[in-house]
This record gives C-alpha cells, structure tokens and sequence, in this order.
C-alpha cells in the first residue's frame, strides 16, 4: 500500500530523540530554546515561542490579539477546523467566507464584503502549500495570523511564508512540512504579542501565576526532533517539487483531471491536489482498493460544521466534492509517482 502521507525519519532524527531519552530529560531544555532560536534566525522575526500543537498556536495568537466574546475573527471555509475551535474557545463569532474559484485559500474579494468594526483578525492558511495572496490581505489594515502550517519553508515572491502576518503560526504533526509528532511555532515582532503568548502557554510558571495558563509549552523530546528535521526542511521541499513535476508530466492536459491552480508555481506541496470531477468518493475508494491511499484534501468545510447554507460557498463546496490529494512524501519515488498517475488516469477515464 501506497501511504497518502507519510513522515520522513532518518538515522539523525532518531539519533537526537535516543541521546534525549537516555538524559532524562525530557521536560523543559535547551532543545526549545535551540528550535526558537533557529525559527528567529531562518525568518528574521523577532519573537518565537514553541508550542504543542498549531492548534495551541492559534489559539494563543488569538489570545494575544485580545480577541473575546463577540469579537470577529475572519477565516476561509476550506480548512482545518484547527482554525475554528479556539475562535468558538474564546466565544468570539467566526466569520467564515469562501475561497477563491481557482484556488484553495481565502478569497481576498470575499474579505472586503465580510470586515466590519467588530472584526478582530483574520486568520490566513496557505492551503496545501499554495501562497495565498497575503500582500492584499495585510494591506486591509486588520491583525492578520498567517497559518503556515502546511508552507514551513515555503516562500512567496522570494519572502518566506511567514514574514508577512502581524503573528504567524507552524505546526509539526507527524504527517506535516517538518514533524515532531506534535509541536507548534509562533513568530511575531511585537513584544506585547509574545509576553502575553507565554505567559499563557504554560501554568507551571515559575513566578506566582496571575493567569488563566494552558498547558501549551513544548517539550525537549520534540523540540529535538523539530530541531532535525528542520535542518533537512530545504531538502524537503525540493523533493516534494521534483515529485510534483513528475506528476504534471504525467497529467499534462490530460481533459479530466485539471492540476493548474493559482499560485502553483511558487507552491511548497505539502499536498498534490487534483480536481476529478464530482465522483470522489467512487475515485479516492477505487484507488485505495488498487493500493493507493488518497486524500480529500479538506474533510468538511467550516460554514457545514457551523450549518450555513452551502449555497454562499460555492467554491467550497465544489473543492470538497472535486479535489482528491495524491500521495507527496520526500521518500515517495519516482516510479511510485508513474504508477498512481497511470492508476488514477486508467479509473477516471473508465468511470
């Protein structure tokens, strides 16, 4: 079987997790502090606080842009609903728009119709690897999180993902750019941004806790394995790039599966996604049963899980039913590529 995704280990990876596990120390360490310091340095920000999850991460940029009861906080439908939880956490009123017809990520049109005086933030994921077109979104004039969850060391206009928001947030789950089992990042320039991330990102602070903390902090056994694979994330990409050209050769023009998105051209693949018509489920199960697990990309869009009418998400809803992501791993090969391209080209033109 053909895994739709599939983290990259290798000798040095289990090397630093082994020399961790036998210190003892496996709590707070200088294996935080190393990860922070190398996502300061790789972006040029000022500010970084590693944290469990990109969950977390959200949820506490939330928390340092003061966002509350009532408050609004812009996302697209097309996402994680990583997103929308720590919004509804903190009572705050999601606004979810539609992405873009030719594209995965939030429709910058949309954000113009949707921003009102209650607005708090808008959060901004590069679906799948692809930029979104943060520049137009940053020029609004309201607090933007960057979710480069699936972008790290991704890059738009020659400008790293994550250089553009006001805070912008990194996930290491396992099936992720760079993994650590779980982790996550914050990076921000504001000083005021960081005091408040951590000291809400862990109760068992050393000085008398005035706040309601979280149990959000990373620890040294992942941060030691972020630490490698982050050292490996360039290489990363470029394979993940290589195997996307392997793809486009095999589905150059072909009339049922449509692979030109916007922005592909500068897309870091976290995913390979492709658009195959309205039988997907038939597709992705069809294939599985050939030995290639596929994905659907999204599983269900926001505005379902909050019962809005489809109707206002048009786009949306036709990538949930169209858009099937193909497997794109570093240790994917070549002749794997070759062979789930002619099994998907074989069972879309037999359906």
């Amino acid at each position: 079987m053909i895994l739709h995704s599939k983290p990259t280990i290798d000798d040095s990876d289990i090397n630093v997790v082994v020399n961790v596990l036998t210190s003892g120390h496996l709590e707070d360490g200088e294996n935080v502090e190393i990860l922070e310091s190398a996502f300061r340095k790789k972006y040029n920000r000022k500010y970084a606080a590693a944290v469990s999850s990109g969950f977390s991460a959200i949820h506490l940029a939330l928390i340092s842009l003061e966002v509350g009861e009532n408050d609004e906080v812009i996302i697209p439908s097309y996402t994680c609903s990583a997103l929308l939880n720590p919004i509804l956490l903190l009572k705050a009123k999601p606004i979810i728009i539609d992405v873009d017809k030719d594209s995965f990520n939030i429709s910058a049109d949309n954000l113009h119709k949707r921003i009102s005086k209650r607005t708090k933030a808008i959060i901004v994921p590069h679906t799948f690897g692809f930029p979104a077109p943060i520049e137009e979104i940053i020029s609004l004039g309201i607090p933007v999180i960057e979710d480069c969850a699936q972008a790290i060391g991704g890059s738009f206009k020659g400008k790293l993902l994550g250089n553009f928001g006001q805070l912008s947030v990194f996930s290491f789950y396992a099936s992720k750019m760079i993994c650590s089992g779980d982790g996550g990042m914050i990076l921000t320039d504001n000083e005021q941004f960081i005091e408040t991330i951590k000291n809400f990102r862990y109760y068992g602070h050393k000085k008398l806790h005035k706040y309601l903390a979280y149990n959000y902090h990373m620890t040294n056994l992942p941060a030691a394995l972020a630490n490698s694979q982050l050292q490996k994330n360039n290489e990363f990409i470029l394979k993940r790039k290589e195997l996307a050209s392997f793809y486009d050769e095999y589905f150059d023009n072909h009339p049922l599966i449509q692979t030109d998105f916007a922005n592909k051209c500068e897309a870091c693949f976290y995913r390979y996604p492709v658009r195959v018509g309205n039988k997907i489920d038939i597709i992705k199960f069809g294939m599985e049963s050939e030995g290639v697990k596929c994905g659907y990309g999204v599983l269900e869009g926001m505005h379902q899980m909050l019962d809005l009418n489809d109707n206002n998400f048009p786009n949306t809803m036709n990538n949930l039913k169209s858009i099937l992501s193909l497997p794109i791993y570093p240790t994917l090969k070549k002749e794997e590529t070759e062979l789930i391209a002619e099994k998907l080209i074989n069972l879309i033109e037999k359906l």
